[in-house]
């Protein structure tokens, strides 16, 4: 890799025959490097050092890289633009994992036919192709009009890049992200919008044993409170309701003062958040534990902790119809679906720009110790990937 990486003849690419039948070595091992250090998401320093992988090999290609700092200390969004500056395609990536750094998961294996290893399909597998796909471009002559975009907070949220990836998105008519693809390869044909909510109750402790008259239970409030509240979900409709952080109260002998919930919401309808936030308003302003002695309840607040917006089907329909007709000239299969998961695709859905998530490669168990990427899903997505994003850049039609 003195000199950067490079790929085969874009000819090649377009065939979508058998010489993509592997990753090329070069390739696997910077995947290698990448996925082995560790960069769960509050870990600045692997960021760090994964990012440094990563900076030359775009910077070999002939692209411009441009570092952009963040309020947080160590984060940094990574950009990078070929020479022409006037990019019509933002290809989106993030670093950052879910794997802490001491997880057992956290080495690169080669199975066969599929590679494991933490974040490997999301998203270093994805970063790799990425550069994989460029290369071919540059190779045949056609890398222009591109610019790249990779944060470190995406898995939180990007609470710190989303504004900084609004800016870098601004006028640029389409964004590739490159999420992997669903198990069977289908890409993202609408994300639900994301809410993370926490109640908090207050109420007053006490000696359990001696006085518990005095005291004001928050851990059973909020507990009642947790019940109604996830009571108001509507799976079929794309509204769920998930209580995934509980903690409350000090000892078992003293009446909970304090408890708190987070909540993550889900929805495909606006309407439907809009409706389940004025509930949600509506229940904490309700005291669930009363203390008559006291004359007293406990009190609850309601707080905002996290923000996606939905990607809604009308604002992927077009890179979906061209990833279509590209997937049908090289008789790959077709499948768009809508999702409960959120990406940056969320974060772009104001920008403007036509977008499409889960390009890139596939396999299974994202977010587990089983986490794997097919071979055959990276080497079908780099042939199409390669004339579609050709195809964009340089305004040719399917």
């Amino acid at each position: 890799m003195k000199h950067g990486l490079t790929g085969l003849l874009l000819a090649a690419a377009f065939s979508g025959g058998a010489w993509a039948a592997a990753i090329e070595p070069a390739y696997v091992q910077l995947l290698k490097q990448i996925v082995e250090v560790n960069t769960e998401t509050r870990n600045t320093a692997g960021l760090a050092q994964a990012r440094e992988l990563l900076i030359p090999q775009f910077a070999a290609l002939g692209m411009t890289p441009t570092r952009h700092a963040l309020a947080e200390q160590g984060r940094e969004v990574l950009s990078f633009d070929t020479p022409d500056k006037a990019p019509k395609v933002m290809l989106v990536g993030h670093l950052d994992t879910v794997f802490a750094k001491d997880s057992r998961f956290q080495q690169f294996a080669d199975l066969g036919d599929r590679f494991a290893g933490p974040g490997i399909i999301d998203m270093k597998g994805g970063l790799v192709l990425m550069l994989n796909v460029l290369a071919q471009l540059k190779q045949a002559g056609r890398l222009e009009h591109v610019r790249v975009v990779i944060n470190d907070d995406e898995e939180i949220g990007s609470p710190y890049s989303k504004k900084t990836l609004r800016s870098l998105a601004a006028g640029i008519p389409y964004g590739l992200v490159f999420e992997p693809g669903l198990e069977d390869g289908a890409v993202v044909r609408s994300q639900s919008g994301v809410r993370w909510i926490r109640l908090t109750s207050t109420g007053k402790a006490a000696h359990a044993g001696l006085e518990p008259e005095n005291g004001l239970d928050a851990c059973l409030d909020l507990a009642k409170k947790v019940a109604r509240i996830t009571a108001l979900a509507r799976p079929q409709q794309g509204l769920t309701i998930n209580p995934g952080v509980i903690e409350g109260g000090t000892k078992p002998n003293v009446v909970c003062d304090k408890a708190s919930v987070t909540f993550d919401v889900r929805f495909r309808e606006t309407a439907d958040w809009q409706r389940l936030s004025a509930a949600i308003d509506d229940i904490a302003r309700q005291s669930d534990v009363y203390n008559d002695r006291l004359k007293r309840g406990v009190r609850s607040e309601v707080k905002q902790i996290a923000e996606m917006p939905l990607l809604p089907a009308e604002q992927t329909s077009v890179l979906a119809a061209r990833f279509e007709a590209v997937a049908h000239q090289l008789g790959q299969p077709f499948h768009a679906r809508a999702v409960g998961y959120g990406s940056d695709g969320n974060n772009l859905s104001d920008t403007g720009m036509q977008l499409l998530v889960g390009v890139g490669p596939y396999g299974g168990g994202m977010h587990t110790d089983s986490e794997h990427l097919l071979l055959s899903a990276y080497r079908d997505r780099l042939t199409l990937l390669t004339r579609l994003l050709s195809q964009l850049t340089h305004g040719e039609t399917p």
